[in-house]
């Protein structure tokens, strides 16, 4: 936590507006006090001006002073899902070929989905079993495009080819199956496909940052009230409030990877393990503070 303090010129000049209006008053005392006293048949007691002075300059030394706090909330969250993104990407002489081919690796791919994976867990799902591919929204397409690729040779610039790009995700709950996840793509598509990233994902983000909010306000609310008190003040009002919050989830790159079809007795599969994030908010409070009369 962090704080500052610093006084606020607005004081004074509010101050030197008091000495005015007390000095006003004090006039008034004057000419109204003897009227009243001359009624009632009674000496008025007259407040001397010295004394009305330094009491209006004992109101302008109790200037505001501004206090900034920070405070810090953290919330520990387990993944509850994983995302996959991925690429299919082939190279062939003309666009129809690499379009052709590019589709039926995705066609590929989406067999596998289909053969592996549900929609929602079944009512009689069997949890000591290994864990299943529970994917609501199946595959989505990302992106899709196409553009000719070319080399330089000694004769010039030479044409490779036309390749064909489609970027591809698929969102699963729980992440017991993220590792199978990785060898579904990889075995379903073969040498087509590169596996670009693995997220893992919180659905409760929303709740989760919440809390850990309000958990900094508390941190720097309650810093406020300690160093006001420590420094004989009291707590005006609260004059701004800004906040940031920090959500880092962690990926993992498969760059260029490539598996063997799953048949292979030679075939591993990819280890991924999941885990937990700490969610951090921070929050800055502007308070005044005035001086304890």
């Amino acid at each position: 936590m962090r704080e500052t303090a610093q006084r606020v010129g607005v004081g004074r000049i509010l101050g030197i507006g008091l000495v005015l209006i007390v000095l006003f008053v004090g006039a008034l005392q004057l000419w109204g006090g003897s009227d009243i006293a001359g009624a009632q048949g009674e000496e008025a007691e007259i407040v001397p001006a010295d004394q009305l002075v330094e009491q209006a300059e004992a109101m302008m030394e109790l200037e505001t002073t501004e206090l900034i706090v920070e405070g810090v909330g953290s919330r520990r969250v387990n993944y509850d899902g994983a995302t996959a993104r991925f690429t299919v990407s082939v190279l062939r002489s003309s666009p129809g070929q690499a379009v052709s081919e590019g589709n039926q690796t995705i066609n590929a791919i989406a067999e596998q989905v289909e053969k592996q994976c549900t929609t929602d867990e079944p009512a009689d799902a069997d949890h000591t079993a290994d864990p299943t591919c529970i994917s609501p929204s199946g595959l989505q397409t990302v992106g899709v495009g196409m553009h000719e690729e070319f080399d330089w040779t000694d004769s010039g610039r030479v044409s490779q080819g036309f390749r064909y790009e489609n970027h591809l995700s698929i969102s699963i709950r729980g992440t017991g199956f993220a590792g199978g996840l990785v060898d579904l793509v990889i075995a379903g598509g073969g040498e087509n496909v590169r596996f670009d990233s693995l997220q893992f994902t919180v659905s409760r983000r929303a709740e989760i940052e919440r809390l850990a909010l309000l958990d900094a306000i508390d941190d720097a609310r309650s810093t406020a009230a300690s160093i006001a008190k420590h420094l004989n003040h009291d707590l005006v009002r609260l004059v701004r409030v800004s906040r940031s919050t920090s959500f880092a989830s962690p990926i993992y790159e498969f760059e260029q990877a490539r598996a063997e079809p799953a048949a292979d007795a030679a075939f591993t599969p990819t280890p991924v393990f999941g885990g937990s994030e700490v969610v951090t908010s921070q929050v800055q409070l502007v308070y005044e503070l005035r001086p304890r009369v």
